[in-house]
């Protein structure tokens, strides 16, 4: 309901409540993922090792938080449990913004997009150093990569572009990667 409302659609809580149940039914994995991530969290706060997502690729180490495939690690520093002004408890951390220490309200769902946004960011990484071998890698803006490219060769690097984005990172062999590409005099010709 109060996500709508920042986007000027204004519902009832029943009708909050029915769209999330009906997602969550429809999408029960998604769900349990949440909640192994909610599992997660609390290994850490614990101090305990564990592991999260398939075939054990991210291991949740307690005293330094998830390390991803490439070794590193997301942390959440001084995770803890807080009680919010409803009496609700939640988990929070902590991050510096200058010399400010903010608390930062995480759960299971962020987490999981935490992650996701960590594993692109490696995936996409590992393809653009692909394409650099090959092609001056000028910038990336989300999941594209722009390369500066002779123009007698902007057929052959546009396919090893595309053969370098489909490349899956021997974690994620099962991971459904597609692009398209482009070309222009200028990224907003494209």
């Amino acid at each position: 309901m109060a996500q709508l409302k920042n986007f000027g659609v204004a519902i009832t809580l029943e009708e909050a409540t029915k769209i999330i149940d009906v997602y969550r039914r429809t999408y029960p994995k998604i769900t349990a993922l949440w909640k192994a991530a909610g599992t997660a969290l609390d290994a850490i706060m614990r101090g305990q090792t564990t592991t999260l997502g398939r075939n054990g690729v991210l291991k949740v180490d307690g005293k330094d938080g998830i390390k991803l495939p490439n070794g590193l690690y997301l942390r959440y520093p001084n995770l803890r449990s807080s009680q919010d002004d409803d009496g609700k408890f939640e988990l929070i951390y902590d991050t510096k913004k200058g010399r400010s220490v903010i608390p930062n309200r995480i759960y299971g769902g962020k987490l999981i997009e935490n992650v996701c946004q960590a594993l692109a960011r490696i995936i996409i990484g590992e393809q653009m150093l692909a394409i650099n071998r090959k092609y001056r890698v000028v910038m990336t803006v989300h999941d594209a990569v722009a390369c500066l490219v002779p123009i007698k060769e902007i057929i052959t690097a546009m396919e090893y572009v595309e053969i370098c984005m489909r490349i899956r990172p021997s974690w994620g062999l099962e991971l459904p990667l597609n692009c398209e590409t482009g070309c222009g005099d200028s990224y907003g010709d494209c």
